[in-house]
């Protein structure tokens, strides 16, 4: 009995919850019960049952933990964090036999370590990013900074037993059992091979090359600079498209100026939120997403989701080489490079596609989805997590052996 649990949205509330849903799967297709704790989101009408809810065959239940934003909850989380996961595994912990925690914070991880180490319980890291002091309040000198890089380079070291999204964090944890695994995809699920219609316009009666950015941007994703050189390229020439899920019309002006959205209403266009649901339609009518990074030990050490995404969706990627994205993207297979992250490369790049024949990008497309296939299918992971689940380690801090899974 496998519990996963961790700071995330399950089932559909955010890009985490789909590292949980397809990580168990894996798990669950190699013959485990696999519940999910989640520490946010909500539970969904139709996943109700009479043992619980229930998505695609996984029981879940949300603590709401990080739903509330209240000043209690605040301090809590740096130093009691989770109240209310602590409460269930605290009732429930000999009911499990591992625990996988997504991206645990400092004090929460000292918790699970102690809390597994006493009742012989196996536990598993599935770690996916490295903060940057820029992310937090007081930068370098705030202390929630230095909590996160204690938590990285020494507290988790403790875990024997680690599932790295990156080559990078795979290297540093390189002590550990691990299990490589970048995001990943079911390919067989109906989002990535029936697509729906979409119903706009601007997106319906333009016959030129679209390009796709989806997701909530952060400082990393560098959309602004891509809007930048999509304006330069628009001077010239208006046969390119921009789609921008997960911007509404009102954050748009973070980006560009109003005349600017005025002037190119049908060139680049800010869709808003998106149910995850729809965004496979949106990659599969798009010539090429984008994903331009700033190479940073943050980049390196993560994975886009949307890499996976749109390879799955046969939408090849337009982009500057960080972390393991080289180790999935071919240049001028299924992707196009371009030299950095700056606005002139990406211009470059964009026109580089523009040169491209309808024919060429089509096999490009179909080359995309071969990669989502054979790469981020998470059945092709199958025996990689067999091997790993049977490998046996120690707790550092513990001389109790811990007990095979069963």
């Amino acid at each position: 009995n496998i519990l996963y649990l961790g700071l995330f949205r399950f089932p559909e509330g955010d890009a985490a919850a789909s590292r949980i849903l397809n990580n168990a799967r894996l798990f669950r297709d190699l013959g485990h019960t696999v519940k999910i704790l989640s520490f946010g989101g909500e539970y969904r009408v139709q996943d109700a049952s009479p043992g619980g809810y229930i998505y695609d065959g996984l029981q879940y239940e949300i603590t709401h933990d990080i739903d509330t934003h209240s000043l209690k909850e605040r301090v809590l989380r740096y130093t009691y964090p989770n109240p209310n996961a602590r409460n269930y595994l605290n009732k429930s912990i000999d009911s499990f036999d591992v625990i996988i925690t997504y991206n645990t914070t400092f004090p929460m991880n000292l918790y699970l370590q102690k809390l597994c180490t006493k009742h012989g319980k196996r536990i598993v890291l599935d770690l996916t990013e490295w903060p940057d002091s820029n992310e937090m309040p007081g930068g370098k000198w705030s202390p929630i900074y230095w909590m996160s890089e204690l938590n990285m380079k020494y507290v988790q070291r403790k875990f024997k037993n680690m599932i790295p999204i990156s080559h990078f964090l795979n290297e540093f944890y390189s002590n550990c059992n691990t299990l490589l695994l970048p995001p990943l995809v079911d390919i067989s699920d109906a989002k990535w091979n029936y697509f729906k219609t979409i119903d706009l316009a601007e997106v319906n009666h333009f016959e030129g090359i679209r390009i796709i950015f989806a997701g909530t941007p952060a400082k990393k994703d560098l959309l602004e600079n891509l809007i930048q050189a999509m304006l330069q390229v628009l001077k010239d020439c208006n046969r390119i498209q921009l789609l921008v899920a997960g911007v509404s019309n009102n954050q748009a002006l973070q980006y560009c100026t109003k005349s600017d959205l005025s002037k190119f209403k049908n060139n680049i266009i800010f869709l808003g939120r998106v149910p995850q649901a729809f965004v496979p339609s949106l990659y599969h009518i798009s010539d090429f997403s984008a994903i331009i990074r700033e190479p940073s030990r943050k980049n390196t050490a993560g994975f886009p989701t949307k890499m996976a995404e749109s390879m799955a969706a046969g939408c090849p990627v337009l982009l500057n080489r960080t972390g393991d994205l080289g180790n999935f993207a071919v240049d001028g297979t299924n992707s196009i490079y371009i030299e950095d992250f700056h606005i002139e490369s990406i211009k470059k790049g964009l026109l580089q596609i523009l040169a491209m024949t309808k024919e060429q990008i089509n096999i490009m497309k179909q080359a995309a989805r071969k990669t989502g296939e054979l790469k981020f299918y998470y059945r092709q992971y199958l025996r990689e997590g067999e091997q790993f689940l049977k490998n046996r380690a120690y707790l550092k801090e513990s001389n109790l052996f811990l007990n095979k899974i069963r």
